[in-house]
């Protein structure tokens, strides 16, 4: 059984979490809302008043904080097992790793990680891959000012001389 593993059994086994003072989790307020579907059914959703796709709703914000702090104080116990897993599996991930290069139009196209960085380089070579590399996008230079940051796709024009 791997070290990870055999801590969270054994955490698991022994963890006394439910002896802790008991916990009330937050209950959400039922408001009631008719959803219209656009071909014409409707169904109830006492719990519509959630949905903010703007996240702007005081109350909303308060009732996820609010679950998010019940989460917290469920799992504190847990904490350093959550530590320890994190570490082993961090532990096992190569940090420097490229893509297999793609060969497109003259270029040799390619993602790579550098140690110690989170996101991704995007990067091209003409003709070999023994050829200077091109960097064309750098996603930890874009993140600097971000908490986070996605990069789906790259794509680049017939020319080769522009990014979308």
């Amino acid at each position: 059984m791997k070290p990870a593993l055999c801590l969270l059994v054994a955490s698991l086994m022994t963890s006394n979490v439910h002896a802790a003072p008991a916990l009330t989790p937050p209950d959400a307020e039922k408001h009631p809302h008719t959803v219209k579907a656009p071909f014409g059914a409707t169904r109830s959703d006492d719990y519509y008043w959630l949905r903010d796709d703007k996240r702007e709703d005081p109350k909303m914000l308060a009732y996820l904080n609010a679950e998010n702090a019940y989460t917290d104080q469920v799992m504190a116990p847990l904490k350093p097992l959550e530590d320890t897993l994190y570490k082993e599996i961090v532990a096992r991930i190569k940090q420097d790793d490229a893509s297999v290069p793609a060969r497109d139009r003259g270029y040799w196209y390619y993602t790579r990680f550098e140690t110690g960085k989170d996101y991704p380089i995007q990067a091209r070579r003409k003709g070999s891959m023994d050829a200077p590399e091109e960097i064309l996008l750098d996603v930890n230079q874009i993140t600097k000012n971000h908490n986070f940051f996605d990069v789906d796709e790259i794509t680049i024009n017939p020319n080769n001389q522009l990014v979308t």
